[in-house]
């Protein structure tokens, strides 16, 4: 019985934490980052002040786990069956820079621009990129690629991938800059295009 009330307690703990997450993201979104206080985050969850600080250390603790949680998003793998199907790696890689820029859209314009403010922010972040599933995506896309001669083998598949990973960061903190609304045109439509065609052959 003892250790049943534990894993309830614990599954109530894990819960609140999701909720205060929820519950902050959609205030960061709405209100600002700088604008919602954690008074504010109490209020909106409905749990005691004290309940947010045994989760969180403070708001930009809460910040960073929402972020660190939108960066490892899952995503859908790139295998070499995706690039023989699509017969060039153009279209998968247009196609899972957008999809990441998305989930960062959806997070909201307030939450991507203080993450990639700065760059401790980052490092907390995605300073492992091998923890990132996008990053991992495209890093084995383009070994792929590049083993059947697809892609441009000037760059290692690192040096790549290194590359395409801080545009579309920097791509992404510039839509959150300017607070854009139309996120796919802005993102893709403009600037991924030009950018993949310098590496496919």
């Amino acid at each position: 019985m003892a250790d049943n009330h534990i894993t309830k307690r614990k599954l109530k703990t894990a819960a609140n934490r999701q909720y205060i997450l929820h519950v902050s993201q959609q205030l960061f979104a709405q209100y600002g980052y700088e604008k919602t206080s954690m008074k504010e985050i109490s209020a909106a969850t409905k749990l005691p002040i004290g309940s947010l600080y045994y989760h969180f250390k403070n708001k930009e603790d809460i910040l960073l786990q929402i972020c660190t949680d939108v960066a490892k998003t899952p995503m859908p793998a790139l295998t070499q069956e995706t690039l023989e199907k699509a017969r060039s790696p153009y279209q998968p890689l247009f196609h899972e820079i957008d999809h990441y820029g998305d989930i960062w859209a959806t997070a909201g314009a307030a939450v991507a621009y203080n993450v990639y403010a700065t760059f401790e922010h980052i490092y907390d972040v995605e300073g492992n990129y091998h923890s990132v599933p996008f990053y991992n995506n495209m890093l084995n896309f383009i070994t792929i690629a590049q083993n059947l001669g697809t892609f441009d083998q000037t760059l290692s598949p690192e040096e790549a991938t290194d590359y395409l990973f801080m545009i579309t960061r920097t791509l992404i903190y510039e839509w959150a800059l300017a607070r854009f609304h139309d996120h796919q045109v802005w993102l893709c439509g403009k600037y991924v295009p030009r950018i993949l065609k310098t590496f496919i052959l």
